[in-house]
């Protein structure tokens, strides 16, 4: 937090943020949003150090958990955390389950039903602790598809956040917002600095979509906004790492890869510019089988 406030960062509140992709508004350079998932305890530690900063931050509330049970934020912490103007409470589901996941049995129906109750059992707890109805919701595990993703739609959710590692533009879909992970071995202050120096890059058009893989192995494909900048690109999937693309025309292509097997992967683009700067972009695919 000391080297946002030293270089000049604006941290924004997750509102402020929303509105612009909403409007398709240009984000400002050097903006940041601060988001906290599960409330954990260990939260009050941030806390004292975002309120010492005066900066906005979320809390993304494991509704099951809070209030509840012992590595959780107590009521009376909760109560202590609203009192600051400049906090935002965001649902994390109540189970915290991998949600994303292809049933076993086929049934869309029931899986979308189970979602739909796990999320209004979480928004009941939410009012009754917070005081009001969640607007925002932060995927458990940062795992999602089509599915689930529609299934908050329809429940009124304004936004959508997911981990995917790479920064936010203007173009981005508000129900599919990445996050950059600062946690654990990402903790360190080098891939913090990394991390505010990427560029959001522009995917016009990209294949497999986000969520249930039709076909495995997969075929992708992708093109890119603004390509006459675009120097080099590379591709990455999680099971398989870094790849580099065939280029033809404007559509870059990795085909003759292997079947996946892992349940889950994230397909990455990374793009070299003219002026030296790199940009990202990630989505999730999930195995049906």
């Amino acid at each position: 937090m000391k080297y946002l406030k030293d270089h000049n960062y604006k941290v924004i509140s997750i509102d402020k943020l929303v509105q612009y992709l909403k409007t398709k508004t240009d984000i400002p350079d050097k903006t940041v949003v601060i988001t906290i998932d599960d409330g954990y305890k260990s939260t009050m530690k941030a806390f004292k150090i975002l309120k010492k900063y005066n900066y906005p931050f979320t809390l993304f509330l494991y509704m099951e958990g809070v209030a509840r049970f012992p590595a959780y934020l107590t009521k009376e912490q909760l109560d202590e955390l609203k009192k600051y103007p400049k906090i935002t409470f965001g649902n994390h589901s109540y189970k915290h389950l991998r949600f994303a996941k292809y049933p076993k049995d086929g049934n869309l129906k029931k899986y979308e039903q189970w979602i739909k109750e796990d999320t209004i059992k979480s928004e009941k707890r939410f009012k009754k602790l917070i005081g009001y109805k969640p607007k925002y919701y932060a995927f458990p595990y940062g795992e999602y598809n089509q599915i689930y993703i529609k299934v908050l739609k329809d429940l009124g959710y304004e936004a959508l956040f997911t981990q995917d590692p790479c920064n936010v533009g203007s173009f981005i879909n508000r129900y599919v917002v990445p996050r950059q992970p600062v946690v654990g071995h990402w903790g360190t202050l080098k891939h913090f600095e990394n991390i505010l120096k990427m560029e959001p890059l522009h995917l016009i058009y990209f294949e497999p979509s986000i969520g249930f893989l039709e076909n495995n192995p997969p075929i992708i494909k992708y093109k890119l906004a603004e390509e006459e900048k675009i120097v080099r690109c590379e591709t990455y999937v999680s099971e398989l790492g870094w790849l580099r693309p065939k280029k033809i025309n404007d559509l870059y292509i990795n085909d003759n890869l292997p079947k996946l097997k892992r349940w889950k992967n994230r397909i990455g683009v990374k793009c070299w510019k003219e002026d030296k700067k790199i940009g990202t972009y990630f989505w999730m695919i999930i195995n049906k089988n």
